[in-house]
């Protein structure tokens, strides 16, 4: 049991407090409340859809990549398809005369670069140059793929300010419709 002075003290703070908090205009804690709502729908509009809008930019430029990815290896396939029959022609010793310029203009627009009757028939020039372009086709592939590394980093960087924004609005939204509904618990009292 707590002593008397203790409880009037009590007393006289919880009456003190209600006739403070009955001191606010109920219009204000209304306009508070309004202000809160408006900030939570402007941070929806402008923070949280300009994010929306990058974070789809980057899904976008990814899947591109993506594409261009997959094109890159059907196009080391396809020139290993050439190399092979290539190969195949070149076990019968040179290739033939009627088969080598088309054989050639072939896989000059495989490699786009002039392939030669004279390199076709060496076996060194030609697949050093298929080698060479394969390489040069799985670096740009590297160098896509690095770069959806840094979009797929990107992209849980704007899930996150998005995640977080999402949750400042919807705290403020609840703390403007606590406000405006203390108008309606101010009027029963």
């Amino acid at each position: 049991m707590l002593p008397q002075c203790f409880v009037k003290h009590e007393q006289r703070y919880q009456n003190e407090k209600e006739v403070s908090m009955r001191n606010i205009p109920t219009w204000m804690i209304v306009m508070i409340g309004l202000v809160f709502n408006i900030s939570a729908a402007l941070v929806t509009h402008f923070f949280i859809e300009k994010k929306s809008e990058a974070l789809s930019l980057l899904s976008v430029k990814s899947s591109n990549n993506n594409s261009e990815i997959d094109l890159l290896w059907a196009q080391i396939e396809a020139i290993e398809q050439k190399r092979d029959t290539w190969l195949l022609l070149i076990q019968e010793g040179e290739i033939k005369t009627s088969v080598a310029p088309i054989f050639a203009s072939i896989l000059s627009y495989h490699l786009h670069q002039k392939i030669t009757v004279k390199e076709l028939n060496s076996f060194t020039l030609l697949n050093d140059k298929i080698d060479k372009f394969q390489q040069d086709i799985r670096e740009q592939i590297d160098q896509r793929f690095l770069t959806n590394l840094e979009f797929t980093e990107q992209e849980g960087e704007y899930k996150k300010s998005i995640a977080s924004l999402r949750n400042w609005s919807i705290f403020l939204q609840m703390i403007g419709l606590s406000l405006i509904l203390a108008r309606d618990l101010s009027r029963r009292d």
